[in-house]
């Protein structure tokens, strides 16, 4: 008899702890090339330059992981709003990453990565750069 309580309490509290984990909605990654815009609801928003590109190449041992700057240009209803520079990767003294490009009541515009991650083969064509950016519902 004790056993079987015992195994009925496992069990119960099994399937308790088991519904605290909440899955991670998936994120819906928009594509945006170098040099050009895209327009979501009254926003634009332009990735203008690639500032720097310092990561760590894939296959390779780095001492430092490097990062990613990119500067992007975000317009609100055709007027200029403003310039944002996006980081993704390590952070030297004093820089934070705030990768927020526009925020409204329900949601924010984010920046995600910049593809594609270098790579250490040696490439003719060099793949042009692409930033990821994503929607962030409140």
């Amino acid at each position: 008899m004790k056993k079987t309580i015992f195994l009925i309490f496992i069990l119960v509290s099994t399937i308790i702890f088991s519904q605290e984990n909440s899955v991670e909605v998936p994120k819906i990654v928009i594509k945006i090339p170098l040099g050009e815009s895209i327009h979501l609801e009254n926003v634009s928003i332009k990735f203008v330059e690639v500032l720097e590109d310092s990561r760590c190449p894939k296959n390779v041992t780095c001492v430092w992981a490097g990062r990613a700057r990119v500067l992007v240009e975000v317009t609100e209803n055709g007027n200029h709003v403003q310039q944002k520079e996006l980081l993704f990767g390590q952070t030297k003294k004093g820089e934070i990453i705030n990768n927020i490009l526009f925020t409204t009541e329900d949601s924010e515009i984010k920046g995600m990565t910049l593809k594609p991650h270098p790579n250490s083969e040696i490439v003719e064509d060099k793949d042009p750069f692409i930033l990821l950016i994503y929607i962030d519902r409140h």
